[in-house]
């Protein structure tokens, strides 16, 4: 058993600057890298208001976003489907996604993918032509 918290470790830093990700903060608090996991990967995103997370899919896994406090809009290749506190929505394997916070205060979602140990394992890939903000 380990015992991981936001509280406990440091936010990815590097992630506020890489495109369709800028100004979010992230923990990746369980995977293969922090903690050996095999088939799962686990983080805590705190999207600013106004901030977006672009519209992508991970064919290699399948994903359940939560949001945990806040609200906003999930995002997709269709329209928009608000997602408020205690909302969760799965997204299948290979299923174009992204998340954004239309609001004025700060919203933070819990990310599970599985099947995979690692986010790399997972697949990132960008719709074309989609405007994230």
């Amino acid at each position: 058993m380990e015992k991981r918290s936001v509280r406990t470790t440091p936010e990815d830093a590097t992630v506020r600057e890489r495109p369709g990700w800028e100004g979010l903060r992230v923990w990746w608090l369980v995977s293969r890298e922090m903690t050996g996991a095999t088939g799962i990967v686990f983080n805590v995103t705190e999207f600013p208001a106004g901030k977006v997370h672009e519209i992508h899919r991970h064919p290699n896994c399948e994903e359940a976003l939560y949001i945990l406090k806040g609200s906003g809009l999930h995002l997709s290749e269709d329209e928009p489907v608000r997602q408020s506190e205690g909302d969760v929505v799965f997204i299948e394997r290979g299923e174009w996604h992204g998340f954004m916070n239309d609001t004025e205060e700060p919203t933070t979602v819990i990310a599970v993918f599985g099947g995979v140990g690692s986010y790399q394992e997972a697949g990132y890939e960008v719709l074309e032509g989609s405007d994230s903000g």
